[in-house]
């Protein structure tokens, strides 16, 4: 699935959920309840009193909640010490039997919208299966590691059924406003605790959701060379061309530069040599272009070709320069010619320079004694 489709279905989704949540809230507010006038004098003497309206009464749009209900039940009056029991109502069956069928008359009055409520929860978990299939289903296409896609999917099924929890309580009159505050704050507190975690794990949605590789490429990043074997919520995985897995974290893959070998056909490999001044260019040139003739590891276009890269201190420096079509081989067809050029400019008599040092002595009395000790011995 392209990415732009599934970034404009999350933002869908929560205008929606935003107005699904935001709507009962509006209209909470703007219901009709009775109001309470209060006067408030103002500093002029002849000018009339600003009145200011109060709302009271009952919320949730004028519906009595479940709590109200269960306060005005026998049970709650008991609770709330509105009345007190005594030994002769507890030794009364009839009381027992009236207590219970109170409160299961208040029961019994909520069935219906616990009914309603429960249609409406089951509408959220189908919103939460398709959304859940769409994403799951283009991760697996992208070959996004079971990890990220198992997070994702709680991660969407917390959100979706979250808001559907939190507008269920809401028309059953149940007082979630004080749970959501106590388990905003334990988020935040986790959230300032695992800073680095949740760093690491927006780092690799992004890296799904950018694709600057994937699953099976082959990547150059600080020096190491290697292929991805795994993406993970917490870091990437490569193993590089010693049979060494590297772990590196999320945060530390976008900050850094990353050369994606895989994403273009062709790769071009560099075979850097240098050779003595007093060496022909163009005879070099001729033995190197030889080498590459025939080997169908590397791409007939471009065509292979040896320049000249600097003109150095002591020798003149040269680079083969070729396409492969196979970029697991770069690192190991490079190092098999220039073990190549070394033999074959031996063969053709082509001189590979090293650095060297000359040392001359000054003609002096220590040097003359020197001499002399020597040619006694």
């Amino acid at each position: 699935m392209p990415q732009l489709n599934i970034s404009t279905l999350i933002v869908r989704l929560g205008f929606f959920l935003s107005w699904l949540v935001v709507t009962p809230a509006i209209a909470q507010t703007t219901a009709q309840s009775p109001s309470t006038t209060i006067s408030i004098p103002t500093s002029q003497p002849t000018s009339q009193p600003l009145q200011l309206i109060v709302q009271t009464g009952p919320g949730n749009n004028g519906k009595e909640t479940l709590v109200d209900a269960f306060a005005k039940s026998t049970v709650g009056k008991v609770f709330s010490g509105e009345k007190s029991l005594t030994i002769d109502d507890v030794k009364n069956p009839i009381f027992w039997f009236d207590t219970a069928k109170d409160l299961a008359i208040t029961i019994l009055a909520f069935i219906p919208r616990f009914i309603g409520t429960m249609i409406f929860l089951f509408v959220f978990w189908l919103i939460y299966r398709g959304i859940r299939k769409m994403i799951v289903g283009s991760m697996k296409k992208s070959e996004v590691d079971s990890s990220i896609r198992d997070l994702l999917a709680a991660l969407v099924k917390w959100c979706v059924m979250g808001f559907g929890v939190v507008i269920a309580c809401n028309q059953l009159g149940i007082p979630i406003v004080a749970m959501l505050t106590g388990v905003s704050i334990i988020g935040l507190a986790v959230g300032f605790a695992a800073q680095e975690t949740l760093a690491n794990f927006i780092a690799g949605i992004v890296i799904f959701l950018d694709k600057p590789f994937k699953v099976g490429d082959w990547i150059e990043i600080d020096g190491t060379y290697g292929q991805v074997r795994r993406v993970s919520f917490r870091s990437t995985r490569l193993l590089d061309m010693d049979g060494e897995v590297i772990v590196m974290p999320n945060t530390y893959m976008l900050s850094h530069k990353v050369v994606n070998k895989t994403t273009h056909p062709l790769n071009r490999v560099n075979v850097r040599i240098g050779i003595a001044y007093k060496s022909s260019i163009d005879t070099a040139r001729e033995v190197l272009l030889k080498l590459t003739s025939g080997d169908v590891r590397i791409a007939k276009e471009p065509p292979p070709e040896v320049v000249v890269e600097n003109c150095g201190a002591s020798s003149v420096d040269l680079v083969l320069r070729f396409w492969i079509m196979d970029e697991s081989v770069e690192r190991r067809i490079g190092y098999e010619y220039i073990e190549r050029a070394k033999k074959t400019f031996d063969e053709a008599g082509i001189e590979i320079p090293f650095p060297h040092m000359q040392l001359l002595l000054e003609d002096t009395s220590a040097i003359e004694r020197l001499a002399r000790s020597r040619n006694a011995a």
